[in-house]
């Protein structure tokens, strides 16, 4: 494909903007006006629910769960005191409790020491009393503390409770309100969630629950899915409005004119805004969590686009003077590699819409539609708008002979390249060598703690809380159901859940509170029932072997008044979990451990489906999902990219050369990932595709240089000298702007986002220097467009 005749095409694209220039500026005002309408309706929630398909496994189990036990989230409140059984602390429990009640949306009921119901042992058998059902007694008094020992040795005895609702020493307990479902529109949206949190945070951040007598840590996905939005809300607004604001002073610092500056910066406000207004017109949702990458990537690419034609119009309207036609020269020389260089990033991140993970598949989709328009924006409003104005005389002043300096200074590294092509070949190989092996050392994980970091606030508090008695941050579910009824009225299978507990109880995450496992499930009402009616002697806290008498006492818990049975078994007696708490997150074992959970639970429960749920079994998956979506999107954008340069340019070799500079910067990210353990996440993920889309463009712009002027004077190094000439310094100027759009990232406070910044700009540097050393030897070394020819006999 010859570039001149591509170029003749697009100088007649240029011919058509001028001639029809007031109709585009028309056509462009109106969608501009319609896209800016839209973003009234435009919505940006955290995505969560979207990670995994209606269909999967996960969410399947996890909506029967919710439909037969209720709402998983619960709002959690560990309180610390010296002695939590002072009357002034319980008394303040049994406050915050009943205010959590009235003022939380879908609260259902209080878990907590003052409102716990124990089974206790009478005359006629048993029954179910709540300790301080009449009143808390006051322990400033002598009669007072007697009765609260009483009560506290009573409680502590229970093993139901020591250790995991409260610790043996009485220095911290639980306060947990549990939450009836959202309903399907609030659960939808998650507003249902977010109403809860919001009240939570108002009861909550009360100063008057502050005293010297305790210490309240918050937490629960509601209470902390707000504070995450927040945060994230803030810091998407600080990259944004820092972005721009990096993205004026490139522009300042780059393009020295007030036109130069006007121009792009509307055209990349109204392109972003546009794909976002038109979002909103078909009801789509953003991901908050993700939307900033698209926008600065959007400002970063508009920049860069606008600054090659923008360079390319000053260079020939100074040497020519002649406004109009200097418009359309550039765009027959920039309109071609601007257009090629936006389909192969749209190709790279186009591949993000494959992964099967709804946010990824958003950012892919919508980072694809802000690089088109943008594109469009840039290529259609920025040479109509510059074609208004007079013509001036030709210019050869003094600033055009300090751009022919630095021009000439990139000519000359070019010379020393091409004198040691063969060491630059070598070294660049070799360095590539040495960052293959950190490729394997990289660790996928969904640690939240850990890819937002201590320096977010909320975070730092569940740290603080995780390191408590009875603090966990991390759970999961083992779900267990089967087909017929009265499963579990059978001795054998609650023995089998039993034996179940045990074997999670020894897993090495699962954690321990004072060498108690915390693990729970049915089996604490079951063997607490069986103890009371047998004179409360230790040797029966067991389980009945009798059938008939196991169903007896499950009854007589619940006509006793016990109200917990049907939090852990439905009323079919076929459905039951249990609830594991873990002491860390660790991505390696937590994938063990799960898979471990559900490997002995199918082992005991034969004819059962056993599931994983909760936060964790999903981070759990998540892992998976992460590795095949990384190799998916990645091996998408490289197949996408090669045989978009090999269709191009008309030659495989030509399409594989464009590619190892590109590889380049894609495995040494990936094994400074490795060496340095920067985590494979959610966003850390998006890294490598993205810059692979993003770092093409350097490399087509190149090889279309050194292809074009090859085609006029037929000889490599005169051809590869000559792009360095002309378009080295503007590769360095867009790469140094795309590297400020992500700088912002790196001084967020959070560690994801903060790595974002660092390995972009990493790649990016890398990128442009492969482009400036590995790209040209290996044209000039290989010499992929034919053999050289001598340029008077040619025309000759």
């Amino acid at each position: 494909m010859k570039v001149l005749e591509i170029n003749k095409a697009f100088r007649k694209f240029g011919e058509i903007q001028i001639k029809f220039r007031w109709l585009f500026l028309i056509a462009m005002f109106i969608i501009t006006a319609v896209g800016f309408s839209g973003l009234r309706k435009f919505v940006a929630e955290d995505s969560q629910e979207d990670w995994f398909g209606d269909k999967e496994k996960i969410k399947l189990a996890t909506d029967r769960f919710e439909q037969t036990f209720g709402n998983e989230d619960v709002i959690t409140v560990l309180v610390q005191s010296k002695d939590i059984f002072d009357s002034d602390v319980l008394n303040m429990i049994d406050r915050l409790g009943n205010e959590m009640l009235e003022s939380i949306p879908y609260a259902r009921e209080v878990t907590s020491v003052v409102e716990v119901s124990v089974i206790k042992g009478t005359e006629d058998g048993m029954e179910v009393v709540t300790p301080f059902k009449n009143g808390i007694p006051d322990t400033h008094t002598a009669e007072g503390k007697a009765e609260m020992d009483s009560i506290r040795q009573f409680l502590l005895s229970r093993k139901a409770i020591a250790n995991k609702l409260v610790s043996e020493d009485a220095t911290e307990t639980w306060v947990i309100l549990n939450l009836y479902g959202y309903g399907e529109e609030d659960n939808k949206a998650r507003t249902g969630m977010y109403k809860a949190g919001r009240a939570a945070h108002k009861l909550l951040d009360d100063p008057k629950w502050q005293s010297d007598k305790w210490n309240l840590i918050c937490a629960g996905t509601p209470y902390t899915e707000c504070e995450e939005r927040d945060v994230m809300r803030r810091e998407m607004s600080r990259n944004i409005i820092s972005g721009f604001i990096a993205m004026i002073i490139c522009l300042i610092l780059f393009v020295r004119s007030l036109r130069g500056l006007i121009v792009p910066v509307f055209s990349t406000v109204g392109g972003i805004c546009v794909v976002f207004g038109f979002m909103a017109y078909f009801g789509i949702v953003a991901d908050q969590n993700m939307m900033s990458i698209p926008i600065l990537l959007g400002m970063a690419l508009s920049v860069g686009y606008s600054i090659h034609y923008i360079n390319s119009f000053k260079l020939h309207f100074r040497q020519t003077g002649l406004r109009k036609e200097s418009v359309i020269t550039s765009v027959e020389e920039t309109g071609w590699p601007l257009f090629f260089t936006a389909l192969t990033t749209i190709a790279s991140l186009i591949s993000f819409a494959f992964v099967d993970i709804g946010p990824l598949k958003w950012l892919g989709v919508t980072s694809s539609a802000t690089v088109l328009v943008v594109f469009l924006y840039a290529i259609i409003l920025i040479p109509v708008l510059l074609s208004f104005g007079k013509d001036k005389k030709a210019d050869r002043n003094t600033q055009m002979q300090k751009a022919t300096k630095t021009d000439l200074a990139f000519e000359s590294f070019g010379k020393h390249v091409l004198k040691h092509s063969k060491a630059v070949l070598i070294i660049g190989f070799a360095m590539v060598m040495v960052f293959i092996p950190g490729i394997f050392k990289i660790r996928v994980t969904l640690d939240y703690i850990e890819m937002l970091g201590t320096k977010v606030p909320y975070i730092a508090r569940l740290v603080k809380l995780q390191d408590t008695q009875l603090g966990s941050v991390f759970s999961y579910k083992i779900l267990i159901e089967y087909p017929d009824v009265d499963e579990f009225k059978k001795p054998e299978r609650m023995k089998a859940l039993e034996a179940l507990e045990n074997r999670l109880g020894n897993l090495s995450l699962t954690r321990k509170s004072n060498g108690t496992p915390r693990v729970q499930s049915v089996l604490d009402i079951v063997k607490e029932t069986n103890l009371m009616l047998n004179g409360d002697d230790a040797a029966y806290y067991t389980i009945p072997d009798d059938e008939a008498l196991l169903t007896q006492e499950l009854f007589l818990y619940e006509s006793s008044g016990g109200t917990r049975l049907y939090n852990w078994i439905n009323a079919d007696y076929n459905m039951a979990y249990v609830n594991v708490n873990l002491a860390t997150y660790d991505s390696d074992r937590i994938v063990s451990n799960i898979a471990d959970a559900e490997k002995a639970a199918e082992e005991l429960f034969p004819g059962a489906e056993v599931s994983a749920i909760g936060a964790v079994a999903e981070f759990a998956e998540m892992n998976g999902k992460i590795v095949r979506g990384e190799l998916k999107s990645f091996a998408g954008s490289f197949i996408m990219i090669a045989a978009m340069l090999i269709l191009v340019f008309m030659s495989i070799r030509t399409g594989l050369i464009g590619m190892i500079p590109n590889i380049t910067p894609v495995i040494i990210l990936a094994g400074i990932m490795g060496y340095f353990r920067f985590q494979l996440d959610m966003m850390t993920m998006t890294v490598m595709p993205m810059i692979l889309g993003i770092a093409v463009d350097d490399t087509i712009h190149f090889i279309n240089h050194v292809k074009y002027y090859y085609e006029v004077h037929g000889n490599y190094r005169d051809a590869v000298l000559r792009t360095y000439l002309e378009i080295g310094k503007t590769m360095c100027m867009t790469t140094v702007i795309i590297c400020a759009m992500f700088l912002v990232f790196s001084f967020s406070p959070m560690n994801a986002t903060h790595r974002v910044g660092m390995l972009s700009i990493i790649g990016l540097t890398t990128a442009l220097a492969a482009d400036y050393l590995m790209t040209p030897v290996l044209i000039y070394v290989t010499k992929p467009f034919g053999k050289e020819f001598d340029e008077k006999k040619n025309n000759n």
